[in-house]
């Protein structure tokens, strides 16, 4: 099998031919079609997530079971799959009981089993969820990392009919949050710093844009406070201002790696009750509801699509900020 390899951090992965795997039992063996590409690998590459090395990255892959491994059950060869970050834990610790595997201690994941950049990918069955028919392969690939943590921030948030949504940062995450939230019925306004993205945010459904400056918060609170903000941008600075656009009672729920802390004011916190909450992949109907929506036609991944031999090329353009909105690789 044909797949992209990281030897080194900060240096180009390397194209090689490998022996196809074999599934143990538990896992099965997917003939990738899309893996989507993440600032998490970013993140890996640049050693501030330190992962094994040698390696195979890409955790957002979709495509078709061609081997099932002993004591699988619900799935097939044939299938169409993706395969989310965590795919299996210990099975015994209270988490596992709970079923919440991604707070294992012992959780499986893609660092474990090897990425979706390649051919083949070995995969534990449990962490494999089928990909609904009408949805194509690289629209599904985003769908198993930024749409499964934006469902999940939105849902985390428990907004309630009538609440209004402001989507903070307008990247490969925060384009599907705009249209997520508008496709589960509620007002949404745009926040950003860039006219550039007017026009676009509008396009994917934000029933307002807010162009900030200076302040981000000030501007919200201008413009009447949002009860949610789904932060996605990776700017602590820009967190920590829109921080003050919440309403009484609000909720900014960060899903993005933020590059220092959220500064809070102590008395807006205390008069206005309003939370800051930490938000990733969660529960698996969250994924699946993505999943839905995406197929219904009420949100769609924009995407930019490139062979396996330009994945470098890739990685350096989602670096320079070029990917608009997200890259995907086509086997």
């Amino acid at each position: 099998m044909r797949t992209a390899v990281m030897t080194e951090v900060r240096k180009p992965w390397t194209i090689k031919t490998l022996p196809d795997p074999r599934p143990q039992p538990g896992q099965v063996l997917i003939r990738i079609r899309a893996s989507g590409m993440c600032g998490t690998d970013l993140h890996a590459h640049h050693g501030v997530m330190p992962v094994p090395l040698p390696i195979v990255l890409g955790h957002e892959p979709v495509g078709e079971i061609v081997e099932v491994g002993a004591g699988v059950d619900g799935l097939r060869a044939g299938d169409r799959v993706g395969v989310s970050w965590t795919q299996k834990g210990c099975g015994r610790c209270r988490f596992c009981q709970e079923r919440r595997e991604s707070y294992c201690a012992e959780a499986q994941t893609w660092v474990h089993m090897g990425g979706g950049n390649s051919e083949l990918m070995l995969a534990w069955a449990s962490g494999c969820t089928l990909v609904p028919q009408g949805l194509s392969d690289e629209a599904a690939a985003p769908i198993f990392c930024a749409g499964y943590t934006v469902m999940s921030g939105l849902r985390n948030a428990a907004p309630k009919p009538g609440e209004r949504v402001a989507v903070l940062g307008l990247g490969g995450l925060g384009h599907l949050a705009v249209q997520y939230a508008k496709a589960l019925g509620l007002e949404v306004f745009a926040l950003t710093g860039s006219a550039a993205k007017k026009d676009e945010a509008r396009r994917l459904g934000a029933d307002q844009v807010i162009v900030a400056g200076d302040d981000l918060g000030r501007a919200l609170l201008d413009a009447g406070g949002a009860d949610v903000i789904l932060g996605t941008t990776n700017s602590a600075a820009h967190a920590t201002q829109a921080l003050r656009g919440l309403r009484p009672e609000g909720r900014m729920v960060n899903m993005g790696l933020v590059d220092g802390a959220i500064q809070a004011d102590p008395m807006h916190f205390l008069s206005n009750q309003v939370r800051l909450v930490g938000s990733r992949q969660n529960q698996r109907r969250d994924l699946v509801e993505a999943l839905v929506l995406a197929t219904s036609g009420k949100v769609k991944p924009m995407i930019e699509v490139y062979p396996l031999d330009r994945v470098n090329e890739v990685r350096d353009r989602l670096e320079a900020g070029k990917v608009r909105y997200r890259a995907v690789i086509k086997h």
